[in-house]
């Protein structure tokens, strides 16, 4: 009798163990679907914005050729204006924002490493996130290395980057806003498509 009443109470605790393992598995997999989102959500914007084809050569952007490609907007103007070539530029003005970064980073060899530490190991384990997945049997979740990275990086940017970082984007920063306030958006040529001809964006549009 004591037997009999132990084998239900023994199949019971094995089917709650293996309800409990699988709700488990479908909580890490309901997270790795969410971090892939993510990740996915925002690689697609950063291509859709920053590309080969989005950068500018240096005529388009000092306006080689062209009669007034510097002046005053009228008030009217100035947002549209910045708007637009804060879209137009965006490609430039990352590229100009890495190398006053470089440069800045240069006089602090020990920032420099740093960063480049950390940015060899977010890309290696970007590159070897499937070798990881072979962790999560030993209860290993990918978001576990995810929060570490991020907590490694933000060491990395609070006590290394930090100061190098803020004279970059203060330099940089400054550089573009005044090249985007002064730069007349309605000489710039757009190419939509390279087969097209060249059309040029009319005043009404930018007022």
């Amino acid at each position: 009798m004591g037997e009999a009443q132990q084998r239900p109470e023994q199949r019971h605790k094995a089917s709650a163990g293996s309800d409990y393992a699988a709700a488990t598995c479908v909580q890490q997999d309901s997270d790795d679907i969410k971090i892939h989102s993510i990740l996915g959500q925002v690689v697609s914007a950063a291509r859709q914005r920053i590309h080969v084809n989005a950068i500018r050569n240096v005529f388009v952007c000092m306006g080689v050729g062209e009669a007034h490609p510097f002046n005053i907007p009228t008030p009217p103007q100035i947002a549209p204006r910045l708007q637009h070539n804060l879209q137009y530029f965006v490609v430039n003005y990352i590229m100009l924002f890495t190398v006053v970064l470089f440069c800045t980073l240069v006089f602090h060899p020990w920032s420099l490493l740093c960063v480049l530490a950390t940015g060899g190991a977010w890309g290696a384990f970007i590159v070897q996130r499937k070798h990881l997945q072979h962790l999560n049997k030993n209860g290993f979740k990918e978001e576990h290395f995810v929060y570490a990275m991020l907590a490694a990086t933000l060491v990395v940017f609070s006590f290394f980057l930090l100061p190098s970082l803020i004279t970059a984007i203060g330099i940089s920063g400054g550089i573009n806003i005044v090249h985007a306030f002064f730069r007349d958006p309605t000489h710039v040529i757009f190419r939509s498509d390279p087969t097209q001809t060249d059309v040029v964006a009319p005043i009404d549009q930018l007022v």
